[in-house]
Formats: structure tokens, sequence, C-alpha cells
């Protein structure tokens, strides 16, 4: 008896705790809390059946370069159709990827992943990644939205990631990250590196489409193990690397 009502004494000690943090403005820094705000965040993205919407990127590279691109997102569970303004295509479902570069006319079959990986473009949710490379998490108020940052190791490619989420919906707003292939260290004369990106998001709507959005037929067929293009893409060199 004494054991469960310690144990309860703690966890509401550790909401208590949570809770005033919170109503003070601080950032939360206690890793259950942070955990659950990102599994919520990615939860929400498979929760609902055919949600798109749109994601505007924009790379600023240490050499004073700037790169913008639009995407167009259709998902549903862990399927997703990726429209990108650079003519890359992407298509997921069940089975498998399918990535389209239209202006190398050239598709690369692959195996499906995590949706959420493919959105934040990093291993977050990988448990060694997170033991590999982050040190901590931290979640603050801003207004209207929550921010949810991660601390990492000098040796992370990843010099900052945040997530800026709606505090009611958990929808993805912004994210923004710095990366180097050198980590922390100085990157070499005139290098592009670290470059900043920063993912806008915007204009979630449910229910515009079907499960015919992830359908690959109209791109590739298989016929006796064999992955061949189909018109109008008979001319694209198909790489299939599953089967290596």
């Amino acid at each position: 008896m004494r054991y469960k009502y310690s144990l309860t004494c703690f966890f509401t000690t550790l909401f208590t705790v949570i809770c005033l943090a919170k109503a003070a403005g601080q950032p939360v820094s206690n890793t259950f809390y942070c955990s659950r705000e990102m599994s919520r965040i990615g939860m929400v993205l498979k929760d609902t059946a055919h949600v798109s919407f749109q994601v505007t990127t924009v790379t600023n590279y240490n050499n004073g370069t700037t790169n913008t691109v639009n995407s167009q997102y259709q998902v549903s569970g862990n399927q997703v159709h990726l429209v990108r303004s650079d003519s890359t295509e992407f298509i997921q479902n069940s089975l498998l990827g399918l990535t389209v570069r239209h202006a190398y006319k050239r598709a690369e079959l692959s195996r499906p992943v995590e949706l959420f990986t493919n959105i934040l473009r990093a291993k977050l949710t990988d448990p060694v990644f997170y033991k590999t490379f982050v040190t901590g998490m931290a979640v603050a108020d801003t207004g209207g939205y929550k921010k949810l940052s991660y601390q990492f190791k000098p040796a992370s490619p990843y010099l900052q990631y945040d997530i800026l989420y709606d505090s009611v919906t958990h929808r993805i707003h912004t994210i923004q990250y710095r990366f180097s292939v050198t980590g922390s260290a100085p990157a070499p004369a005139g290098s592009s590196m670290p470059f900043q990106v920063t993912m806008q998001f915007s204009n979630y709507q449910t229910g515009l489409f079907t499960d015919e959005a992830f359908s690959t037929d109209g791109y590739f067929m298989m016929n006796k193990g064999i992955y061949y293009m189909v018109p109008p893409y008979t001319s694209y060199n198909l790489i299939n690397p599953l089967n290596q």
C-alpha cells in the first residue's frame, strides 16, 4: 500500500511541476512529457484519413544562396502522395514507395518508411538516433502554438531542430532545423554548410481524394518478378534495389 501511495504521489507531483512550468511560460524539459507531445504530433498525421496539406520549404545555405520548394501532400495512414515543384513525385502505399524524378526521367522503388520520419526529414523518433545524437528535449508555449525543441550532441549533424505546432490540434505549423555534415565543427571555407531549413505547413483539408491517389499502377507494372514502367513513362529508367 505504501508503495502504491508513493507512486501516486510521485506522478501527481510530476504532473503538477509540468503544469506549473507550462503556466509560467517556461520550457518543459521533462522527457516523458516531450516524448508524449512528439507522439501526438505524429499520430495526428495518421488518425484522420485522406488529409492534404501544403509545405513551403526554404533552404538558406552558408554561402548565401537560397532554394525554395513547394510541396503538395496527400496522406492517409502511412500512405502518402507527394508532388514537389522541383518535378519530384513520391508515392507510398502499404507495399512499397516510388520516387519519380521527372526532370531526369528516373524512377526508383523503395520499401515503405514511417510517414512521420518522411515529413520530418530526420529519424527523431528512432531510439538509436536519440541515444546517439540527442541530449534532451523541451516544449515551450508560444501563444496558440507550442514549440518542441531538440538539443543535440556536438557530433550530431543536426545543430537545431524545432517543431512549432497547434496546441489544440497538434498539427504542424512550422519546422525549422540547421544541418551540417561536420556537426558542430567548422565547415570548410566556401562550404554551403551549415544550412538552415524552414518548412511552412498550410491549407490542411480532409476528404478531397481517395486511396486511388496512392496507386502506382499508372507508373509501373510487374510481370514475373520484373518491374517495368508503363506509358507515358516507358522512357524512364527504373531502379529496383528491393531484391538486392
